[in-house]
């Protein structure tokens, strides 16, 4: 606005002070202006991250405005106006289009993430109506920040299991389902019965649920184990919810096997 009031004005006064407020301005309102990469909106997503930044910055955005003539002898029309705007900014965002993000990387889970995380998942059990579950959300030592309990969650023991996936996660570098398969896939007895042995000595869960949290520079921060609906189902919610929750995370698995799911 303020800008097309002085392209409005045939004025002979300089438009530093202008310029600055608008700099000002611009400065506040581009960065909500973040483009999201369109594989997040189908399964396979590993989070929900800007793939390139339009967060432009105000010095970009009045470099291409300096090339617009703010002569004495020069008074725009509103269209006019409109259109230097419209191009200026055009031409802003083609410049910096292709500037790696600037999200900044993730060095632990807080309580106030893994919160979010928890509220998520129950959020995707309700929308999905699948069975009430319990949600850990766990820290890269497996410590818990979040846990949660839905209401007519029917065994006592859907808790321990929630935590055992979460922590199977972080001490493994793997997903619960991936740790199933790791020793379960040739059939070899030998490797089910070291899985079993690991199981019985910590606790650990060889079935789908926990949901491994990676940061953008590939360091573990945290998981999220769910139990009480399919083993699948409490997969597939876990994941949903860090691909939701707009956090710079990468998760493990990467796509869900979910087949029941009712409410993407």
């Amino acid at each position: 606005c303020l800008l097309r009031m002085h392209l409005q004005q045939a004025t002979p006064e300089p438009i530093d002070t202008t310029m600055k407020i608008i700099a000002a301005t611009i400065s506040l309102l581009l960065p909500a202006t973040n483009a999201f990469s369109p594989q997040l909106a189908t399964a396979g997503r590993s989070s929900f991250r800007p793939i390139f930044s339009t967060a432009l910055s105000s010095s970009s955005y009045l470099d291409n405005l300096s090339s617009v003539s703010t002569s004495s002898s020069f008074t725009a029309t509103d269209e006019q106006a409109t259109e230097i705007l419209d191009s200026t900014f055009r031409r802003t965002v083609s410049s910096t289009a292709n500037t790696p993000s600037s999200v900044p990387v993730m060095s632990k889970l807080s309580l106030n993430e893994a919160d979010i995380l928890a509220n998520g998942v129950i959020d995707n059990v309700k929308r999905n109506e699948f069975p009430p579950i319990v949600v850990t959300v766990v820290d890269r030592q497996a410590n818990i920040l979040v846990q949660k309990r839905m209401d007519d969650v029917c065994h006592a023991a859907f808790p321990e299991f929630s935590y055992a996936k979460a922590f199977t996660c972080v001490t493994m570098g793997v997903s619960s389902r991936e740790f199933r398969d790791k020793y379960t896939a040739t059939n070899d007895a030998a490797k089910i019965g070291q899985m079993n042995s690991m199981m019985a000595i910590s606790k650990m869960a060889a079935f789908p649920g926990g949901v491994l949290l990676r940061n953008g520079d590939n360091e573990i921060i945290g998981a999220i184990g769910v139990s009480g609906a399919a083993g699948d189902e409490d997969e597939y919610v876990a994941l949903n919810s860090a691909w939701e929750s707009g956090l710079p995370l990468e998760t493990m698995p990467k796509e869900h096997s979910c087949t029941t799911v009712k409410s993407p």
